[in-house]
């Protein structure tokens, strides 16, 4: 899978405490071989732990706060799955706001599993085409598909061959292109 958007980009991967160790580890493993950089925007400063089946997983140190984050200051916005993670970011009003201003500016946004829940937050976030937890996209094969909404990535559950992360590639060309022939 080739994902060449990514190269030279800065990806923000907004979390809290609780999310999903395995899915963060193949997101970063994708996003350090397609040269992109990856930078940890978390509730917490210093150290946010992940979450690894049954108990508190790893801890990965901050780049970011969220009360310190711009969109401005990055080319995408992923926010991976993990239930106690998605719970302390509906809290966050620092998350609400930086969704919203990378939805308001269009630019690329990957929701997976629980992470869709925060559109809830957004005005008008839940009138936009987008995976659903309780009957996840599915193609022919019955395999879950991500849902594609113009800038708007979602997926009910995170994949092991990240096709989710294929298809933010892709809108993150195509979001490329159109800067380019405006």
């Amino acid at each position: 899978m080739s994902l060449s958007n990514f190269s030279g980009k800065t990806i923000a991967l907004m979390v809290a405490s609780g999310f999903d160790e395995a899915g963060f580890i193949a997101i970063q493993r994708a996003m350090m071989n397609a040269g992109a950089k990856l930078k940890i925007v978390s509730r917490e400063a210093g150290l946010t732990n992940a979450w690894n089946g049954a108990g508190w997983g790893m801890s990965y140190p901050a780049d970011s706060t969220l009360s310190n984050a711009l969109a401005i200051d990055y080319d995408a916005l992923i926010v991976p799955a993990g239930k106690r993670n998605i719970e302390a970011l509906k809290n966050e009003a620092h998350a609400k706001r930086v969704l919203r201003a990378f939805l308001r500016e269009s630019m690329p946004v990957l929701l997976q599993g629980e992470a869709i829940e925060l559109l809830d937050l957004i005005e008008g976030g839940t009138d936009r085409p987008h995976a659903s937890l309780e009957t996840s996209a599915v193609d022919n094969n019955n395999e879950n598909v991500p849902v594609i909404d113009e800038n708007l990535v979602t997926i009910a559950s995170a994949t092991e061959l990240l096709v989710e992360i294929a298809a933010l590639n892709n809108v993150l060309g195509e979001a490329e292109s159109e800067t380019r022939a405006a």
